[in-house]
């Protein structure tokens, strides 16, 4: 079934030149008549007779490597060393194969060394943008939580409001009732205890701005014909309350009232003998001590000095504010 090939021999002329010998070139297999054939019949003889040309194939196919390895032993001179090449050749083969294989692999590697550091790079940035995100939410977290306390202290001051317009509306119902009960109060005090023809009462006192012009001691003695003294305004609201009790007769002129330093330069007391105290209205630049006999005090009536305290000459005379207790009177005509 097979020709036995004729080993070939090159030789190479020359002093040193050695005889080698190459293995045989295998000649074409010829191949059977089965392989040749049309198939015909049905499909299981058919697939039979194939195997079996497969098997036949099979078997050549080995015997022409005996007969390689056989023409190759004798070809080369020693036989084995004839294996031997083959088998440098294979390595050889092999050890490129695996040099190439680390040159890819190390290629790679390189190829892979940027992209790995992109990747950390990229990796990197987003670990930072998840933690601002983080930082975002906690001061989120927070701003919510203050926003919520600021709630709840909005409530608290709604409700504070509501308290405290609920304790206005109190106090002004206290306030009226209060206004009521002293008007109450005064119509009877003024029906129990009543005041002087022409006086005024305010807070219990009974008082009267006099248009006619007299010394201070003069008026002061004109006040005590009446039951009383000059009066004496010791706070603020008095002090207002005379002032629109003198206004009421006109602007023109000057009023006493019952402040002095008769007895002391300087230190200023009442017609009934009580000091100043903590509570005055001097004008600017009052009192002074300019020329002597300046002990007494009347409201100015000037313009730089309006409505305000200042002290001047005794003896001259101005119109005079009186106040006396209700009732009194009464008494004074009785004796």
């Amino acid at each position: 079934m097979y020709e036995q090939g004729e080993p070939v021999r090159s030789s190479f002329s020359g002093p040193d030149s050695r005889k080698t010998s190459e293995p045989p070139q295998p000649r074409p297999v010829r191949q059977s008549g089965s392989r040749g054939r049309v198939r015909h019949g049905n499909g299981a003889s058919d697939k039979q007779r194939e195997d079996q040309g497969t098997s036949s194939h099979t078997y050549e196919d080995a015997e022409e490597v005996k007969r390689y390895a056989s023409s190759a032993d004798r070809s080369y001179p020693g036989g084995a060393s004839g294996r031997r090449g083959v088998c440098s050749f294979l390595y050889a083969r092999r050890s490129s194969l695996a040099a190439s294989i680390a040159v890819l692999l190390s290629l790679g590697a390189v190829g892979l060394a940027p992209l790995t550091f992109s990747n950390k790079q990229e990796i990197s940035q987003l670990s930072t943008t998840v933690n601002t995100i983080k930082r975002g939410q906690d001061d989120m977290r927070r701003m919510f939580t203050t926003i919520n306390a600021l709630k709840r202290d909005q409530d608290d001051m709604h409700q504070l409001s509501t308290t405290v317009d609920a304790l206005k509306r109190d106090l002004d119902n206290e306030r009226s009732r209060t206004a009521t009960l002293e008007q109450r109060l005064d119509e009877i005090e003024k029906t129990l205890h009543p005041c002087p023809e022409s006086y005024t009462k305010w807070r219990g006192i009974c008082y009267k701005a006099f248009n006619t012009r007299k010394s201070f001691n003069a008026a002061a003695a004109a006040c005590l014909a009446d039951g009383g003294t000059l009066a004496m305004p010791r706070d603020a609201e008095t002090n207002a309350f005379l002032v629109s009790l003198y206004k009421s007769l006109g602007d023109g002129w000057s009023f006493w009232f019952g402040l002095h330093d008769q007895r002391e330069e300087g230190r200023f007391e009442w017609v009934d003998g009580s000091a100043l105290g903590s509570y005055s209205s001097w004008a600017p630049g009052e009192p002074n001590k300019y020329g002597r006999g300046k002990d007494c005090v009347l409201y100015s009536t000037q313009s730089f000095l309006k409505d305000k305290w200042f002290d001047y000459y005794c003896h001259l005379p101005f119109y005079f504010i009186c106040q006396t207790a209700p009732g009194t009177y009464c008494i004074l005509t009785i004796s």
